[in-house]
C-alpha cells in the first residue's frame, strides 16, 4: 500500500532526463511525448534524452524558465490524470475531445452515433488506431458512455484499450485526436504506431 502511494504522490521534476521519465513511468509515456513535443522538446526521440536534463533540454531549445514549470505542470497534471483513467477500466474522453466529437456529429448530421476506437494492424512498430463514427455497435463490440458521447470498441480489443483516455490537441504541430494508452510499451519516432 505504501509503495502504491508513494508511486502517486512522485513528480516529475527539473532534473530527470526524458529517459527518467519514461523509466519512471512508463505506462504513461506516449502521454508524456505527446507533451513534450507539443511544448517544443524534440529531443524525446534523440540522443540527448539520455543526458540531458529536461532544464537543459529546454534551455537548449530556446524556452524560457516559465515554458519549463509549464511543462513541468502539464506533465505531472497528465500523471495524476491518467491514473483516473486507468482505473475505469474503459475508454474515457477529456472536455476538449468531447466537444470536438459532439460538434463533428453534429456536423456530419449524426447525431446518436458513437465514436469508435479500433486497432489495425500497421506502421513500424505494429499497431495503429482507428477513429470512426458508428451508428451502433455490433454483436462483437462493447460501447459505454463518457462525457455524454457514445464509445464503442472491438471486444478483441477491450484489453489493450482499457484505461485510455482519447484528448484533442490543436497547436503548432497541427490538430487533431491523440490516444493515451497506459498499456503501449513502445511507439515510433513519429508517434503514428505503437506496440504492446
Amino acid at each position: 500500500m505504501e509503495q502504491t502511494q508513494a508511486a502517486q504522490t512522485e513528480m516529475i521534476t527539473k532534473d530527470m532526463t526524458v529517459d527518467d521519465v519514461f523509466a519512471k513511468f512508463p505506462g504513461k509515456a506516449q502521454k508524456l511525448a505527446h507533451i513534450m513535443t507539443a511544448a517544443g522538446l524534440h529531443c524525446v526521440g534523440c540522443h540527448a534524452s539520455t543526458y540531458e536534463t529536461l532544464e537543459q533540454g529546454t534551455t537548449g531549445h530556446g524556452m524560457s524558465p516559465a515554458d519549463l514549470d509549464n511543462l513541468l505542470r502539464k506533465m505531472n497534471v497528465a500523471l495524476q490524470s491518467a491514473e483516473s483513467a486507468q482505473e475505469t477500466g474503459g475508454v474515457t474522453l477529456t472536455e476538449t475531445a468531447a466537444a470536438k466529437v459532439q460538434a463533428l456529429l453534429a456536423q456530419e448530421k449524426k447525431s446518436g452515433w458513437g465514436l469508435k476506437l479500433g486497432l489495425m494492424p500497421g506502421g513500424c512498430s505494429g499497431y495503429q488506431y482507428e477513429l470512426l463514427f458508428q451508428e451502433r455497435e455490433g454483436p462483437d463490440d462493447l460501447s459505454f458512455t463518457d462525457r455524454s458521447v457514445k464509445v464503442i470498441i472491438a471486444r478483441e480489443h477491450a484489453e489493450k484499450l482499457s484505461g485510455v483516455e482519447i484528448d484533442y490537441v490543436d497547436g503548432l504541430q497541427g490538430a487533431g485526436f491523440k490516444i493515451n494508452n497506459p498499456h503501449v510499451q513502445h511507439s515510433c519516432g513519429c508517434g503514428s504506431s505503437m506496440g504492446f
